[in-house]
């Protein structure tokens, strides 16, 4: 599969409805919303390629009142920084965050993907989102805080890992966290979608094999 046809399967389907529920939100908005929302924020405009976006909010205090921050989307922008899990992946994959379930869907699209297993903190965010995936044996989700969930006998063979912190405050270090935590299951390569490539280097130094690339505009995997 090419990067497009995956991101193109990795996108929420019309089935889940906008909708609000305890402090999220899942809003649908057109491409022409997302052209003027990407001018104003000096994004590139030829990211926006999809008729529409659905995007998910999560209210705190200081958001509660505009609108929510946003948390992840269905973007082109977005869903190219889950490029290097889908385009390596294959057997057994962990993921550490479920949100919308781009990186699951992304996964289901690649026949060698044998079974993911997916560790999501909010029970909400599986209330709404798990359903879709409840009747497939290749996704398993578990609520539990990544942080401290044990595999006990599971293997893995890959791990990408999707957390999301409030204005992403501490996230790469989380993410770092995370990859040292799991690098003693024998992953043949673990990423996440928030980590710059020198930092993926870095780390990949330290833990003695290489990571998957990190965010970069056009995929590549780092080795």
């Amino acid at each position: 599969m090419t990067p497009d046809q995956y991101m193109a399967a990795a996108r929420v389907p019309h089935t889940l409805k906008p909708q609000e529920f305890g402090l999220w939100n899942i809003e649908r908005i057109t491409a022409a919303a997302v052209l003027d929302h990407y001018r104003q924020r000096g994004l590139p405009i030829e990211d926006v390629g999809f008729p529409d976006y659905t995007l998910l909010r999560h209210y705190t205090e200081a958001t509660l009142h505009n609108g929510g921050e946003i948390v992840m989307e269905d973007s082109r922008r977005e869903l190219r920084k889950h490029l290097p899990i889908w385009m390596a992946a294959r057997g057994r994959v962990l993921i550490t965050g479920l949100g919308l379930g781009c990186v699951v869907r992304g996964l289901l699209a690649k026949p060698s993907v044998d079974h993911i297993t997916v560790i999501e903190i909010d029970q909400q965010i599986i209330d709404v989102i798990g359903p879709e995936f409840a009747s497939d044996p290749r996704v398993s989700i578990y609520q539990d805080d990544a942080l401290k969930w044990e595999p006990g006998d599971r293997r893995f063979d890959f791990a990408w890992h999707d957390i999301w912190t409030e204005r992403n405050e501490g996230l790469q270090a989380l993410h770092g966290r995370l990859m040292r935590k799991h690098r003693d299951i024998p992953l043949e390569n673990q990423g996440a979608w928030n980590f710059p490539r020198l930092t993926h280097r870095s780390i990949a130094k330290i833990f003695g094999k290489p990571l998957l690339g990190g965010p970069t505009r056009r995929f590549s995997c780092v080795t």
